[in-house]
């Protein structure tokens, strides 16, 4: 995709979401004071504002068409505008000035520009974020610096604006937005010149010149509702507190021991247990309130599940919340946090009968190693090889070593693994894990395993 295209796709994307973003803040109200009234329509406004300068390509035509890769730039500016009353349209005047852009290579020369722009913009009106999109004309003055290139000019420039406006009080705003600005120069020395310019800016909007609305009495306050008549008070008894019925007896939606009226947590759950003021006891603040808790004396941290038990994602006896390594392998030995100190992983890798080269499709598990070494630096492993029984001991034992040796080279050399936390070792035909009298089982104990331990024991 040519770069010079970028902004016609980053201003379309701008656009629609500021359009479908619109009608989310559209429940949104204006925040006002339940004191005094707010100025809620201030219709001017100055700002200044700053930004980062990506550049497009400069295109310049002398009988065709060369291209320079102009360097970011930074830019700063300021503005005056006025809100017209429909509030949904406003119009500015703009200045901004743009840092020297110089061309990349070769680094013969820059570019900058003092721009003079009027702006009219369609904003939405409510809330506290208002999304805005917008164009803007006007002149820019710029120049083309670095030895036979000085030369100033100036000529007719557009932009295209979008961004978000965020009212801190009525007075005062954050704006954030995005700018394309182009013009196209006729230089006498250069040729014609197109720049284009990506501007990603914030700035500081002050607002002014608005009305107070009229402040309305406030309503009256509702009537009491009328107390329910009691012939005969059949719960004399009763809290002054509490909800009663028709017999002056206490009513308990929640059934939690706690009357309505002297319940502050109303919706409490049937099994749990409440204090005084009818809100569930969590005594080992799990989040699961005792009486439902199946587990009560869970250790503080511990992740739970509905019945407040423990979670233990990899069974290594470390609860989900403080345990700071969750893909232990079962197969290991962990301290407090979780972490190993010693693990056994079996590799599903197999060698074909009197070889030692590690096929391709067992280089996954070779990664499946290396990857956990890397998660846990303070292990380091030691590579066991491992044959059948067909032919002598004492080939079997070097053949084994082969293999775990292979093993270890393929994680130096495939997964960088340091080779001071290696070794490797062979057993020969002495450690079988199935029966050596079928092909199936000669071919199960072709193998290699890796036994990882602590560097240190932790303490």
């Amino acid at each position: 995709m040519k770069r010079d295209s970028y902004h016609f796709i980053v201003f379309s994307l701008a656009a629609l979401f500021l359009l479908t973003f619109s009608s989310f803040v559209s429940a949104a109200g204006t925040i006002q004071s339940t004191k005094e009234p707010v100025v809620v329509y201030n219709p001017f406004y100055v700002g200044i504002f700053g930004g980062f300068v990506v550049p497009d390509e400069l295109k310049v035509e002398t009988g065709g068409t060369d291209k320079f890769k102009l360097e970011n730039s930074w830019a700063a500016g300021a503005k005056a505008g006025y809100i017209f009353p429909i509030r949904w349209l406003a119009t500015e005047v703009e200045y901004t000035f743009i840092k020297d852009q110089d061309i990349y290579e070769p680094k013969t020369g820059h570019y900058k520009a003092n721009n003079l722009m009027a702006n009219i913009l369609l904003r939405y009106p409510e809330g506290m974020i208002r999304p805005y999109i917008g164009a803007g004309i006007g002149w820019s003055f710029g120049e083309f610096g670095g030895g036979s290139m000085d030369e100033s000019f100036n000529a007719l420039g557009w932009q295209g604006l979008a961004g978000i406006n965020l009212e801190i009080i009525p007075s005062l705003s954050i704006d954030f937005g995005y700018r394309y600005f182009m013009s196209k120069y006729s230089t006498s020395k250069v040729g014609d010149a197109t720049i284009g310019d990506h501007i990603l800016s914030v700035g500081l909007n002050y607002h002014f010149g608005g009305v107070k609305p009229v402040s309305l009495p406030p309503p009256p306050p509702p009537e009491p509702a009328p107390a329910p008549v009691v012939k005969e008070k059949k719960c004399p008894n009763t809290p002054a507190c509490c909800i009663v019925d028709t017999d002056g007896c206490p009513i308990d939606t929640d059934k939690d021991g706690v009357c309505d009226g002297c319940d502050k947590c109303p919706d409490t759950p049937p099994c749990c247990v409440v204090d005084e003021n009818g809100c569930p006891k969590d005594s080992d603040k799990d989040g699961v309130c005792d009486g439902c808790d199946k587990c009560p004396d869970t250790p503080l941290g511990c992740a739970v599940d509905k019945d407040g038990c423990p979670l233990d994602s990899d069974k290594d006896g470390v609860c989900d919340g403080r345990d700071k390594c969750p893909d232990t392998p079962e197969i290991a030995k962990v301290d407090e946090n979780g972490c190993p100190y010693m693990a056994v992983i079996r590799l599903n890798i197999q060698f074909d009968y009197k070889k030692s080269d590690i096929k391709p499709e067992f280089y996954g598990e070779i990664k499946k190693l290396g990857d956990f070494m890397k998660r846990h630096p303070n292990l380091d492993a030691t590579i066991e090889g491992h044959t059948d029984n067909i032919a002598s001991a004492k080939y079997n034992l070097a053949l084994s070593k082969k293999r775990a040796e292979a093993v270890k080279e393929a994680l130096i050399r495939e997964e960088n693994i340091d080779s001071k936390r290696l070794k490797s070792i062979g057993y020969g035909l002495t450690k079988p894990i199935a029966g050596n009298e079928t092909e199936e089982g000669r071919y199960k104990n072709r193998r290699v395993q890796a036994l990882l331990e602590a560097q240190e024991t932790k303490k």
